[in-house]
């Protein structure tokens, strides 16, 4: 059963903010749903409000459901808890997928990211992003930026996983 979202993938946004989900991404928000029934259509939350991102990040209803636990658990009016409720509930929409696999997304979010004709979808586990093809080409660019961070700008041959283990307190 997936459970991940994987890959990459460029769709056509239409005038109206409509655009295919692909078709892996849907299997996990299906699957990524406790109140997902067959005929139904699965939850989907597309948060856009924190303004140092330049991706839509998109949510199954269980990730959604998890990230609202940990707000209600949050002290009320506590600075973390307002901002968390303004990333989670204020700028952000539920939405669905229809038959087709198309959703329509919010004016709102399309233009904080500046989306065009064409939206990239990247799997990053638990969520996806939604962002323009031109940032996904920027965030290419982070990736050895990211590698120097971790220490592998250095070996020509650098796993990061060779780290995993090291992070989780195993072996040095």
């Amino acid at each position: 059963m997936e459970r991940r979202f994987q890959g990459e993938s460029r769709n056509k946004v239409d005038g109206k903010g409509r655009v295919s989900i692909p078709v892996k991404f849907r299997r996990v928000l299906q699957n990524s749903d406790k109140d997902y029934s067959p005929g139904g259509a699965p939850r989907l939350y597309i948060a856009y409000g924190d303004p140092n991102k330049n991706y839509l990040e998109c949510l199954s209803g269980d990730a959604y459901d998890e990230i609202d636990a940990m707000i209600q658990a949050e002290g009320r009016g506590t600075k973390l808890r307002r901002l968390l409720e303004i990333f989670y509930y204020k700028k952000c929409d539920e939405t669905t997928v229809d038959d087709t696999g198309r959703l329509v997304l919010p004016l709102a979010a399309r233009e904080k990211i500046g989306l065009g004709a064409e939206a990239l979808f990247q799997g990053n586990g638990d969520v996806f992003h939604i962002l323009t093809p031109e940032a996904g080409d920027e965030a290419e660019d982070d990736i050895e930026k990211l590698m120097a961070a971790i220490g592998g700008e250095e070996e020509e041959f650098f796993d990061p996983l060779s780290l995993v283990s090291q992070s989780q307190g195993g072996e040095e």
